[in-house]
């Protein structure tokens, strides 16, 4: 009798306790439930918790302090050492218009807030590209750039708010922003900055500061994110919506790039991209008010969109690519060879054999892809996954 209460009592309990299994659902930190609700309840009895509130925009106030205080509290404020990773790239869906629009706004952004930077103006577009995908702010690309600017303390971005928009660029400067925008909004992505959707200068102290994931350095900006759920890649889940409104003060800009008049304003700025091989200057469109950095075009075939690139070995490497981007902009089809090595560049094209195997840089730009392609030789320089290696430079490490 003992024997059979005893193998009751089992049953039972063993009924029960698969019954409350059942349950339950162990919740992780996965893009499903981007809470992290570890080992949640999930039944007909209880629900799982509502998102957390939705993050506003930091107020713009800075700390009343002087440039060389503000660098030190700056420096005092530790980078995270949580992963840090790219964006994914940004694909435009919108009609002709408003991709005009939104590069105007974009090239707008990029040239008032980092000056004619070709690295400043890429990290500067990310930011502005990570913002339209995250909840807190606007669906367009205009709509991030100038929101708040409507009031003289609620700009998101200086420039829309300061009077800074009265300055006209230089020509060749504002194309070569227009050209960071447009790579930007073909997919290029600035990998350093992740998905930070904040930034300042160091010799500034914004009162939101401490209260963010301060992730890296890009010259003189500091970069930063949202703590938790809203800084992490599951967040950035925005649409664009489409709808692009353009600021009136940036209009003459854009009536200007559609007529292939020049709105901005005429300077001595002569900066050219010429070819230092046989076949003198580089006549293709745009081309010539691209600045090269300190690389330098070695040869060009421009009715087959080919150039040989000698690149400048101390550059940041993603900066190749955003230069591939320029040079192309234009063209229907484009190949771009570069290298940090000026022995190893052939003498024309085709490039084969070994000149390809000791390249530094590839870009592939065709009617099927038009938004191209970058390789780089991971043997020179790290890159975050194979697939953007160069074949042939595995091949020959192998």
């Amino acid at each position: 009798m003992l024997r059979a209460r005893l193998f009751l009592v089992l049953l039972v309990a063993a009924l029960f306790g698969c019954t409350g299994y059942v349950g339950y659902q162990l919740v992780g930190t996965d893009p499903v439930d981007p809470h992290g609700v570890q080992g949640q309840a999930v039944g007909a009895d209880r629900e799982l918790p509502p998102p957390p509130p939705l993050p506003l925009p930091p107020a713009t106030d800075l700390l009343p302090v002087e440039a060389d205080q503000a660098r030190r509290i700056n420096a005092q404020q530790p980078f995270v050492q949580a992963p840090n990773p790219a964006a994914a790239p940004f694909a435009f869906s919108g009609n002709a218009t408003d991709r005009e629009r939104a590069l105007t706004c974009l090239t707008a952004a990029v040239y008032y807030e980092a000056g004619d930077d070709a690295i400043g103006q890429s990290a500067v577009a990310q930011v502005i590209l990570n913002r339209m995908r995250h909840p807190a702010f606007p669906k367009t690309i205009c709509g991030v750039v100038f929101q708040g600017s409507e009031r003289r303390t609620g700009c998101q971005f200086t420039f829309t708010c300061d009077g800074a928009l009265a300055r006209k660029p230089p020509a060749p400067a504002w194309l070569r922003a227009r050209g960071a925008a447009g790579a930007a909004l073909a997919g290029f992505v600035f990998a350093p900055v992740g998905y930070a959707t904040h930034y300042h200068t160091d010799w500034v102290v914004p009162v939101w500061s401490a209260s963010m994931d301060k992730l890296t350095n890009v010259h003189t900006h500091l970069f930063f994110r949202w703590p938790g759920y809203y800084g992490k890649p599951a967040a950035f889940t925005g649409r664009y919506s489409g709808g692009e409104i353009i600021d009136a003060r940036i209009e003459p800009l854009m009536q200007a790039e559609a007529t292939g008049a020049s709105a901005v304003a005429s300077s001595g700025d002569d900066t050219r991209a010429t070819a230092d091989g046989t076949i003198g200057r580089v006549e293709v469109a745009g081309i010539n008010d691209v600045d090269l950095s300190g690389s330098a075009i070695k040869a060009a075939d421009p009715a087959s969109g080919q150039f040989l690139l000698k690149l400048e070995p101390s550059a940041f490497p993603g900066s190749f690519a955003v230069l591939s981007f320029k040079l192309c902009a234009d063209l229907p089809a484009c190949e771009i060879w570069g290298w940090t090595d000026a022995h190893a560049i052939p003498g024309g094209f085709p490039v084969t054999g070994a000149a390809r195997t000791s390249a530094s840089f590839h870009y592939l730009k065709t009617r099927e892809r038009p938004t191209g392609s970058a390789f780089w030789n991971c043997r020179q320089f790290a890159r975050a996954s194979a697939a953007q290696c160069i074949p042939v430079n595995l091949a020959a490490e192998r």
